[in-house]
């Protein structure tokens, strides 16, 4: 694709993506991303505009008065339960910056998006090198929930970042409606969870883990994210071939790659399968509010390298009890670290 090339310091108005966007919008990926964008549909105007049309995808786009896009947000699908979405893609063109466009299109975007889509919760990723994602989620009322350390590339990140090869993600949800349901999950989390409860206003059960180990098989939904290195693994059940299952896919999430699985806490074999993988050198990574709808999951984490938490930067308190409970967890994982993609 050819470089997107639009006058500096343009004005700019805030709307609603429409199909004659998506040429822009494919430009402007370009443009951040380079040829490292994790989803290819990105770099294709036709296969953007259809997947804007389906309903699975909402966007804001900042258009200059000639039409060009100059920035873009969005939210989309990311989960097994259909009505969360991820708030994502927030792209600004670098001779566009510094005039308040993210913060207008962030803000229109929560406004506007969740209530066209049906939303019954939002889910976000703030970068833990810089504070600006940080303060707008928590202007607009996304509550942290986890921490995914060294989870991106940092690449598109690199004009305003460290340098780093990776980045730290804070992860965030924001209810919407607040349905009842009950879990199961280890103990060494209660206190956190019951933290993150309150302040999400969530009304869950926790019940106590009983007998029952891993089944016979696995059932896994796998999501590989080739340009990022990170594979994501949600576990409807876990069985006696996880670690086995986990070994290949680290193995296909390379030397520099991150393994991210997230359990179902409303399944009886999560609780096995958790311990299963800290015995690995799994650590927690965050708890996912109505990740498969009826239930929220945990989410596990872990890379080749151990894990550094020395550079990761909070805008205000209120993640910390989650980044303290994923360094003592890691400290735990360290004791029973494995060999890398070996089964």
């Amino acid at each position: 694709m050819h470089e997107y090339s639009v006058q500096a310091d343009q004005d700019y108005v805030v709307g609603l993506f429409e199909a004659c966007d998506a040429l822009g919008v494919s430009r402007l990926t370009c443009a951040i991303y380079g040829n490292d964008h994790p989803f290819n549909y990105v770099y294709d105007p036709a296969e953007v505009a259809r997947l804007f049309a389906s309903g699975s995808q909402y966007a804001m786009v900042a258009r200059s008065p000639g039409g060009d896009v100059l920035g873009m947000i969005g939210i989309y699908r990311c989960a097994p339960w259909p009505r969360l979405f991820e708030l994502a893609q927030l792209m600004i063109l670098p001779n566009q910056r510094g005039k308040g466009i993210a913060i207008d299109l962030w803000r229109r975007a929560m406004d506007t998006l969740p209530d066209m889509a049906g939303a019954g919760a939002i889910f976000g990723e703030a970068v833990c090198t810089h504070m600006f994602s940080q303060k707008m989620c928590q202007e607009t009322g996304m509550i942290p929930c986890g921490v995914i350390l060294d989870a991106i590339p940092s690449k598109p990140y690199a004009t305003r970042d460290t340098g780093k090869a990776r980045t730290t993600l804070l992860l965030t949800t924001k209810p919407l409606e607040r349905h009842a349901c009950s879990v199961t999950l280890p103990p060494w989390c209660h206190a956190e969870y019951a933290a993150l409860c309150d302040a999400m206003s969530l009304q869950r059960t926790v019940l106590p883990c009983g007998p029952g180990g891993l089944a016979e098989q696995s059932i896994i939904e796998v999501v590989h994210y080739v340009q990022a290195d990170c594979v994501k693994m949600l576990v409807q059940c876990a069985g006696n071939d996880l670690l086995q299952l986990v070994a290949e896919k680290e193995r296909a999430a390379g030397e520099p790659g991150i393994v991210q699985v997230v359990f179902n806490l409303s399944e009886a074999t999560s609780p096995a399968g958790i311990e299963a993988l800290k015995e690995r050198g799994y650590f927690f990574g965050g708890f996912l509010p109505f990740w498969f709808g009826d239930s929220d999951g945990l989410l596990l984490q872990r890379r080749k390298e151990q894990p550094f938490f020395g550079d990761i930067k909070l805008q205000n308190e209120a993640p910390s009890y989650l980044v303290a409970l994923a360094r003592q967890d890691a400290a735990v994982a360290s004791a029973h670290w494995k060999d890398w993609g070996v089964g």
